[in-house]
């Protein structure tokens, strides 16, 4: 993750916590009835089901928020993980949560960058990426890190927005002299993220040494967290406080906005992926 993602996180992550719970991440939304920390929860589930992590297993989870992805995954199947992200400010929360729990010795956090996260070769039984690539530099790099760590026959797991619609060069280009306000707004809201589309991060993930390379799309199913999102920061907005101004809530929801208007139009959407080493 970027310096300037790690500056971006350690001030909107206190907010987001209002706004999106302790799951900073998309949801999955099985029905109408669903509501946003069923989902969340039910998208680390659907995560899970793509990689058979036991109680031997050590996980690696690049990106890891505040800790709730780790905290179920260990809660589900025991296992050991390690949460690396470079924002020290979801490091210390993740960490003081993790020790209030009493998995302080089987869920671990650290400040670690996921292009060059510091582990030995062949240390991990899995490892998950969960809607944290987009703010990698280098998606490449982040692939052959991830193989690097992996165990033979280990896998990855990742989740995250992709994008759905390829433009001919002349047409992308248009796009986005057209939309390049829009586009601003989201590096304001988000961070400085770029998307890519499943076909690209499956050739990437073959590139660096994966196979039995799976994509799935669940952009239906994600979709109305945008609309959970804007809701919450609506209602919580006025009652914040760290340095969230009332500018940064307006700006967090102009950013729900256009992206839910983005996943509409078909340009943006979400995926999941997993490899196998």
């Amino acid at each position: 993750m970027s310096t300037s993602a790690r500056v971006h996180y350690n001030h909107v992550t206190d907010a987001w916590k209002e706004f999106m719970g302790d799951n900073l991440h998309f949801g999955y939304f099985e029905n109408g009835a669903t509501d946003l920390p069923q989902a969340t929860d039910l998208l680390v589930d659907k995560m899970l089901a793509l990689c058979n992590v036991t109680s031997d297993s050590r996980v690696l989870d690049v990106g890891c928020g505040i800790g709730a992805p780790a905290f179920r995954i260990h809660e589900k199947c025991k296992c050991a993980i390690i949460g690396i992200s470079t924002s020290e400010r979801g490091i210390r929360l993740a960490a003081a949560a993790s020790r209030e729990k009493g998995y302080d010795d089987a869920v671990q956090f650290r400040v670690a960058d996921g292009l060059d996260n510091g582990f030995p070769n062949d240390y991990f039984d899995i490892v998950w990426v969960m809607e944290s690539s987009h703010l990698m530099a280098d998606r490449q790099k982040l692939f052959r890190e991830c193989f690097r760590v992996l165990r033979n026959d280990g896998v990855l797991v990742l989740c995250d927005l992709m994008l759905l619609k390829i433009l001919p060069l002349h047409r992308e280009i248009a796009h986005y002299l057209r939309h390049g306000f829009q586009y601003l707004q989201l590096f304001r809201t988000w961070g400085n993220g770029r998307v890519y589309s499943l076909g690209y991060c499956c050739n990437g993930l073959i590139q660096a040494g994966f196979h039995e390379v799976t994509a799935i799309d669940i952009t239906e199913k994600t979709l109305p967290t945008l609309r959970w999102w804007r809701q919450n920061a609506v209602q919580h907005g006025s009652r914040l406080s760290g340095g969230f101004t009332k500018s940064d809530v307006d700006q967090f929801i102009i950013g729900c906005n256009i992206l839910e208007k983005f996943f509409m139009s078909g340009m943006f959407g979400y995926g999941m992926l997993r490899a196998v080493k």
